[in-house]
């Protein structure tokens, strides 16, 4: 355990450490879709690609767990990772097959989402209040921000000067931000593997909390929301950049507009635990779900675009409050010896298999709605996550019971 002094100290360059790693995913993840379009790309194959990090998710576990946890220091496979992924992000580039960049950027998520649960472990390891976590969190999210916005104004430089598309080129961007993380995560304070192997899918063993009512309703709802997250990561560009059924802006003004939920993402989180204070935990996750159909409602409702820009805030209150609450609630609910199991387990059912699921769904609908002319019909589209946020914010504010959760709260601290 590092001594107070020591762990201050630590802090910038832990903080450091989640703005770099944040800042490769952030580069791509909301304009790849765009190239793929302007590469021809079907509907599904688009999905295809946008799946390949819930395959990365669904198998972190454990390629961190087998190899992190046994053989080399967390900081070490972590550096191989991002170099290895910086090289993949290049390859990737140079694609214009579907095939082809299937495979680069599948491999690359293999590599890169174990990389998320090792950069927590290292943070933890090596922080003396775990309190303080959420601190050196946020500035995951604000490399978030900030690589969307430079490369807005990226964007922007090129759409006054050629008919080129540059989108594509947040995949270089990814490359060179992997390898600069790679070198990084060298310089890091070491992390051993384990002194016991353990089972990488640990997590499992939480699956005995289904028992209590309100952690399974919790981890099925969240499943079920999960699945509608695609409509917004992997259709909301093509949404706002299609001329004619879409919004029609450009692709610079659309990637800024994304970014504004990261904003709001980092001020609702300021008013995650008071708002669990004040209205308890039942009517902030509540919350949280509502505004995924009202953000859907003003999609399909289509305009006017400045409407359908200021929608992208809801974002903030979409993951603060249902998310993150989520996370607290099943933290709250687990004993001390599997919260990380616990936490495992609902990762693994929402960005893993839920967003899995979503991946398909989303690729299906999207193309099911193409039109004749190239358009989509996105009003008909974004029916489906209305449908399915309502039905979960419904049967959640139904089932899950605030009374008992504090209860078992209360039972659960009396026990540890």
């Amino acid at each position: 355990m590092p001594t107070n002094d020591a762990a201050r100290a630590t802090y910038p360059r832990l903080s450091l450490m989640m703005f770099l790693q944040l800042s490769i995913w952030g580069s791509w993840a909301v304009l790849i879709g765009g190239h793929m379009s302007n590469l021809a790309f079907t509907e599904f194959q688009i999905s295809l690609v946008f799946g390949t990090t819930a395959f990365g998710a669904i198998l972190s576990p454990l390629i961190a767990g087998w190899v992190a946890d046994r053989f080399m220091p967390a900081q070490t496979f972590a550096a191989i990772s991002h170099f290895a992924g910086g090289i993949l992000m290049v390859v990737a580039y140079r694609q214009t097959s579907f095939g082809a960049m299937w495979l680069a950027i599948l491999v690359h998520a293999l590599l890169y989402m174990p990389t998320i649960a090792l950069t927590n472990a290292i943070a933890f390891r090596h922080m003396r209040d775990s309190d303080r976590f959420g601190n050196i969190r946020v500035w995951g999210t604000i490399s978030w921000i900030a690589v969307n916005w430079g490369l807005s104004a990226y964007l922007r430089f090129w759409e006054a000067r050629s008919e080129t598309p540059h989108v594509g080129d947040s995949l270089l961007l990814a490359g060179a931000l992997s390898f600069v993380m790679g070198l990084y995560c060298l310089t890091l304070p070491n992390t051993p593997p384990a002194k016991e192997a353990r089972n990488p899918y640990a997590f499992l063993e939480a699956l005995s909390l289904m028992a209590n009512r309100n952690f399974a309703v919790l981890l099925v709802i969240s499943f079920v929301v999960a699945i509608e997250l695609p409509f917004y990561y992997n259709l909301t560009f093509l949404f706002l950049t299609e001329e004619g059924h879409g919004v029609g802006l450009a692709a610079s003004t659309a990637n800024l507009a994304m970014s504004l939920g990261q904003v709001a993402e980092i001020l609702l989180m300021l008013l995650l635990f008071p708002a669990i204070r004040v209205i308890g935990m039942r009517m902030t996750v509540f919350l949280g779900i509502l505004a995924w159909p009202v953000r859907y409602v003003i999609f399909a409702i289509g305009h006017p675009s400045w409407l359908v820009i200021a929608a992208q805030s809801l974002h903030g209150i979409c993951y603060a409050f249902f998310f993150v609450g989520g996370m607290v609630a099943v933290e709250r609910l687990s004993p001390k010896d599997i919260r990380a199991s616990s936490q495992g387990l609902l990762v693994f059912a929402t960005n893993g298999v839920g967003m899995l699921v979503g991946h398909f769904v989303s690729g299906w609908v999207h193309g099911h709605f193409a039109l004749a002319d190239g358009g989509h019909d996105w009003a008909k589209i974004f029916m489906a996550p209305i449908g399915v946020t309502a039905v979960a914010a419904v049967a959640f504010i139904a089932l899950f019971s605030e009374r008992r959760y504090v209860a078992d709260i209360a039972a659960r601290e009396a026990a540890d």
